[in-house]
């Protein structure tokens, strides 16, 4: 080999050393890079293990807190709410000392199945009987000078009830009397020219003056009694008209009762003075009443004359007034679109005063169905809920809330809250109920 080749080999060694000290250092260089980015990549993981670490403690810690909050605060709305509706809380039972239940009259009644009628509830009016009404007033102008009658006096036909004093009627009664006079005295001068005629002992002409005379005061006779008549004078009291009557001035005249029956209105006094237009008294017959029921709309297909109605007032609760429909409006009030009925009852004894308030129980034909019932005066309101007072033991009773469906008093129908067989209190129930809201007021 000779020395260029020897330098040329070298030359060769050399380039290829320094190719492959370029190669590795590329290799290692890109090593170096590969294992940085896999060390940032590596805390980068780590990085987000331990922040997701964290925000899910933070989380949990944070729904701890809302769930204890919200538990809190639903507690604390709870307490408010309980203690809104405290008042309207129902006790379950009700008990009684033996000292109270001695001075207290407590009554029960079994919840029992029976027939319950069918029946329309409504409102009604007492009124006096029209047919059997008058009021009185007088003919003619006068003074009241005595009033022989009280309000609420019992009074029959043709009884005197006040004296009046009218200068107009003593003036008509003395004219009555005046023409009566000369009617009188013109008739028998009449009869005896009549007779001379006859006998031709008078003339004709004084025959026919005597006639016309007559006829002449024939005819104020008549009207002057006629003027009599018209201001409500009697054919009897005509004929007692005299110049000396008992002393009594021609003006005096009576106000007299026209109808058997009970003064129901009063309204003149001593002293005044009273025309045809004033209504002096109101005289009712009440052995009879009238009941005029509202009946509404929707109800009339059912209701008809000749059905049987019961009447129950407050004055007397535990009674109830019998009757029947006679009478049913042709025409509907448009403001309560109701109309009357109107029934006629018995009242001998004179409890029932116009101008009362009643519940009236329509009952419908039929025999009706089958119920669960209990008195009415077994039910008590307690905020906006009906309430029973159900025995267990003299002293021990449970409080009940019940529905009630239809009533026909004095019983209703039980829908809910009762049970057949089971004793529940009527007379003491509202002293029961007076207890269960002193316990709910106290509960406060």
């Amino acid at each position: 080999m000779t020395g260029g080749d020897s330098y040329k080999t070298a030359a060769c060694v050399v380039a290829r050393s320094r190719s492959i000290s370029r190669a590795t250092r590329s290799k290692m260089l890109h090593f170096e890079w590969c294992m940085v980015n896999c060390g940032l990549l590596l805390l980068l993981v780590v990085a987000g293990l331990f922040g997701a670490g964290c925000k899910q403690s933070t989380v949990e810690e944070s729904g701890q807190q809302s769930s204890s909050e919200r538990r809190t605060s639903d507690g604390k709305e709870k307490g408010k709410q309980d203690r809104k509706q405290a008042p309207s809380t129902v006790q379950r039972e009700v008990s009684v000392s033996a000292e109270a239940l001695s001075g207290q009259a407590f009554q029960t009644a079994l919840v029992e199945r029976r027939p319950f009628r069918d029946e329309i509830a409504a409102t009604a009016t007492i009124k006096p009987n029209e047919y059997r009404l008058v009021h009185l007033s007088p003919r003619i102008e006068g003074r009241v000078i005595q009033v022989e009658t009280e309000l609420g006096q019992q009074v029959k036909s043709g009884q005197v009830l006040a004296l009046l004093d009218s200068i107009e009627l003593g003036q008509k009664k003395s004219d009555f009397l005046q023409a009566k006079t000369n009617h009188e005295v013109d008739k028998r001068n009449y009869v005896r020219e009549e007779g001379l005629y006859k006998e031709r002992i008078t003339s004709e002409k004084e025959f026919l003056d005597a006639k016309g005379r007559y006829d002449k005061s024939l005819a104020a006779y008549r009207a002057a009694h006629e003027a009599l008549r018209l201001i409500g004078l009697s054919e009897k009291d005509i004929k007692q008209i005299d110049w000396s009557t008992k002393g009594q001035p021609l003006s005096y005249f009576p106000l007299v009762a026209s109808l058997n029956g009970t003064v129901i209105e009063r309204t003149i006094t001593l002293g005044e003075l009273i025309s045809p237009k004033d209504k002096a008294f109101t005289i009712a017959d009440l052995s009879t009443v009238w009941i005029i029921l509202d009946v509404y709309e929707q109800n009339l297909a059912a209701v008809r004359e000749g059905i049987e109605v019961e009447i129950t007032v407050d004055a007397f609760p535990s009674e109830t007034f019998k009757g029947t429909i006679v009478y049913l409006s042709d025409v509907l009030n448009p403001a309560t679109r109701t109309i009357d009925a109107r029934v006629e009852i018995p009242n001998p004894q004179r409890r029932l005063r116009p101008g009362m308030f009643a519940r009236a129980a329509v009952i419908l034909p039929g025999r009706g169905s089958d119920a669960l019932v209990v008195p009415l005066d077994s039910l008590q309101q307690v905020n906006d809920k009906t309430l029973a007072f159900v025995e267990k033991t003299p002293g021990a009773y449970e409080v009940r809330q019940v529905t009630v469906g239809r009533r026909s008093p004095p019983y209703g129908e039980i829908r809910s809250g009762l049970r057949e067989g089971e004793t529940v209190v009527t007379t003491g129930s509202f002293y029961l109920k007076s207890i269960l809201l002193k316990e709910q007021i106290g509960g406060d």
